[in-house]
């Protein structure tokens, strides 16, 4: 049916929250998750007691899922962010749902007078406080999975970069300061650390997660729920997610208490901050100060000045780092809100959730894009700024000695050398250094290996990739 005929199908009750709460687009993915956990409800309602007529259900479970597959998205008029603890989209979703598969009901068959109620029969053995932090649950687990894609994606360019600049030196730099001699190699695997961790952690995530309420009715007891409905829909949510959700073993404390989703998202927010480290050392790399990675030109950088490139993609992802922070911080704050038998901020939960899940996928996307085919290290201008620093000379104190480091040190940054080979002409003119020693003290390997060997070197990206 085109969108433009399509008619006004929510009833009285959302009309009412129209009225209180004002009208906004409600997120298409919480739409998504109610409709499946409905439609779990109703399959485990025919299921259990067959409440349904035979030739009415498939309607029912043809409208339920065409709700979930976004093709009434226009009926949800809802902000997510409502009190009440989203009564009112519950009542939304099932006054849509009861008046589509009426009226497919009664064209297919108009002699028939059975009429679905949206709350005596699609919210019977069911209340908001079970099914909506069931959606939202299976909202945040389907947010984690690409989640977790992305930080994969993410872990495979870092490491791929690893391998690729693992003899190519420059200056590591501690305090902002000249420190030693690092390879960029070294440095690529430096930021996959962080995102290893942020894939383990948040696969652990997964586990705590995926309890969800569903049965445990208004305040966990099961109160009208008979036993066969519960065990039914547990079991239809399962197959029509295909996700590993369980009902809680403790239903009164799974409705009272949100504190798996301020757990997941302290581990998402925590993701965002080391994206922002991340975009934040690039952001120095790429700086007129260093100039050692340049950033791809996306676009004119200045209305005003024609050569200015605008780090757009590392700023990007630092903006959307800070929005996860926030968001991440919010949900704990509602999570610990909760009074009594139940958390009446769910809805702004969710609401929060979904921003910190979209922003964090978005940022994910841009800096694998970003790793893949926006850096361009200047491989001339990292082996210049390393052979003028005098802190290259901190890896000669062991054959040295400190005080003669100490010593050397402001000499050489009044010769300033362009390049390696400037400096070990420098080094052997100025100090009891021979050449073979320096040509070998030079390389790479000798530099930055802890204790030297090219294959300890390559063993240690390997087996960090392969965990």
């Amino acid at each position: 049916m085109d969108k433009a005929a399509k008619g006004q199908y929510y009833g009285e009750e959302t009309a009412k929250a129209l009225d209180h709460l004002g009208r906004e687009q409600t997120p298409s993915e919480m739409v998504k998750a109610y409709a499946l956990v409905k439609l779990a409800a109703f399959r485990a309602q025919q299921e259990s007691c067959n409440l349904y007529p035979g030739d009415y259900f498939p309607f029912l479970e043809q409208v339920t899922q065409g709700v979930a597959d976004g093709q009434w998205d226009d009926q949800f008029v809802l902000p997510l962010a409502q009190g009440g603890a989203g009564t009112s989209l519950h009542m939304n979703l099932c006054e849509v749902i009861a008046a589509l598969a009426n009226e497919q009901y009664q064209h297919r068959y108009p002699d028939k007078e059975f009429r679905a109620h949206p709350i005596e029969d699609l919210a019977r053995f069911q209340s908001t406080n079970d099914t909506f932090p069931t959606a939202v649950i299976l909202l945040t687990f389907e947010f984690l999975e690409t989640v977790e894609s992305r930080i994969i994606g993410l872990q495979e360019a870092l490491v791929a970069k690893e391998r690729e600049y693992e003899t190519q030196i420059l200056c590591g730099r501690t305090q902002l300061q000249d420190a030693l001699p690092i390879t960029l190699g070294q440095v690529f695997g430096g930021w996959a650390g962080p995102v290893e961790r942020d894939r383990w952690r948040l696969h652990k995530l997964k586990e705590r997660l995926r309890t969800v309420p569903l049965g445990g009715t208004a305040i966990g007891t099961g109160y009208s729920a008979p036993r066969d409905y519960v065990f039914a829909a547990e079991r239809h949510l399962r197959n029509i997610t295909g996700y590993p959700l369980c009902r809680s073993q403790n239903l009164c404390d799974q409705v009272a208490h949100s504190d798996s989703l301020a757990e997941t998202a302290r581990g998402m927010a925590l993701c965002a901050d080391n994206l922002f480290k991340f975009s934040s050392d690039l952001l120095l790399y790429a700086s007129g100060f260093l100039n050692e990675i340049r950033h791809k030109e996306l676009q004119y950088g200045s209305t005003i000045m024609p050569v200015k490139s605008n780090p757009v993609r590392l700023e990007l992802i630092r903006g959307l780092s800070m929005e996860c922070a926030s968001a991440g911080q919010l949900i704990c704050d509602y999570v610990k809100t909760g009074q009594l038998q139940l958390n009446a901020n769910l809805p702004f939960i969710s609401d929060q959730m979904i921003r910190l899940s979209t922003r964090l996928i978005r940022a994910l996307d841009t800096a694998i894009t970003t790793v893949n085919e926006g850096l361009v290290p200047d491989v001339n201008r990292m082996e210049a700024n390393l052979a003028k620093s005098p802190a290259i000379l901190n890896s000669l104190r062991e054959v040295l000695g400190y005080a003669r480091v100490k010593q050397l040190a402001p000499e050489i940054s009044k010769a300033a050398p362009r390049n390696l080979a400037d400096l070990k002409l420098w080094l052997e003119a100025h100090t009891e250094l021979t050449r073979p020693f320096l040509d070998q003290w030079a390389s790479p390997l000798s530099l930055t290996a802890m204790g030297g060997g090219e294959t300890e070197a390559a063993n240690n990206i390997t087996n960090r990739k392969n965990k």
